[in-house]
This record gives structure tokens, sequence and C-alpha cells, in this order.
């Protein structure tokens, strides 16, 4: 029997929000294991609904929480700062990534309507499909590419201020 903690199987790398980049990397870590959960899930929404049908709220749950607040992170401290600094070929590379946010992001609200009516699982599948592929790619880009943007082009003060905001998203009381 499949319990649904199984679906959570590797542990996360941990990072600080001291330092954000690394935070954000590792961040992704955790992405890619819920899009693991999901995966799983949906491969056993036949077999073991009613498990399959608690990892998806597990991994909703970190998508809707944790998931949130990395977008932002990147929309909000990250690209604002890091988009001056760059080429115009650099800065039409942060555009794709604002338009895979939006796309992941109505794609994702589809997934989660076609969740909440299991019956057609095939349907559940294909949107899990095209969710993963889209997020595995834009994550695989963003390790390879924005990462090492950042870390050319911003300076201390820059960073310190996005771990700052990071900081505040998550406890507003601080700020």
């Amino acid at each position: 029997m499949i319990r649904a903690e199984a679906l959570f199987a590797k542990q996360s790398e941990r990072s600080s929000l001291d330092t954000p980049l690394d935070h954000l990397k590792a961040c992704h870590r955790r992405i890619e294991e819920r899009l693991d959960t999901i995966e799983r899930a949906a491969a056993r929404l036949d077999s073991h609904r009613d498990r399959a049908l608690e990892a998806f709220e597990g991994a909703f749950h970190f998508l809707d929480t944790s998931g949130v607040l990395h977008t932002e992170d990147e929309e909000v401290s990250l690209f604002p700062r890091l988009k001056p600094l760059l080429e115009p070929g650099e800065r039409s590379y942060l555009a794709e990534l604002e338009h895979d946010h939006a796309e992941a992001q109505q794609i994702y609200a589809q997934l989660k309507d076609v969740y909440s009516h299991p019956d057609n699982s095939a349907q559940v599948k294909e949107v899990v499909a095209r969710f993963v592929k889209l997020y595995r790619a834009h994550i695989k880009s963003e390790d390879a590419t924005l990462q090492g943007y950042a870390a050319q082009h911003l300076q201390q003060d820059a960073l310190l201020a996005i771990s700052a905001e990071m900081k505040a998203r998550r406890n507003p009381a601080t700020a």
C-alpha cells in the first residue's frame, strides 16, 4: 500500500535567505520534488485514488504558498534589479521567463480544475504532463542562465536588498 507521504521521497537542499541566489536555486529543487509528486500521483490516480488526491493536495499547498513566494522573489525583487544591467537579448530572456511564469500559472489553474474532477484521469495526466514539462524546462533554464546573469551583474548591495525583501515577504511583521 502506498502512503501519500512516500510520494515526497527525497529531502531537498536547504539554504538561507541571506544568500538569495542560493535560496532560489534550492527552492527550484523543492519545486521539482513537488513536480515529481504530481507526476506520481497522476500515475496512481486510477489505482490509489485517495492517496493520489492527498499527494496532489500536499503539492498544491506548497505551490500555493512557497511557490508563490518564489515567483514573487524573482518577479518583484530579482528581475527588476537585474533588467537594467542586461543587454537587449538578455532582457528578452527575462521577458521569456515572465511569460513562462504566466503560462505555468494558467496551466496550474487548469490542473487544479481538472484535479477537482478526477473521473477523467487521462485529462489530469495530460495537464500534469504539460505543467511538469514547462516547469522543468523553466527551472533548468533559470539554473543555467538566470543564475549566471545574476551572479555576473548583481553587486552585494543588490543581493542584500533582495535578501531583505525575501525575508519581509515571508515575515511581514519584521519588515
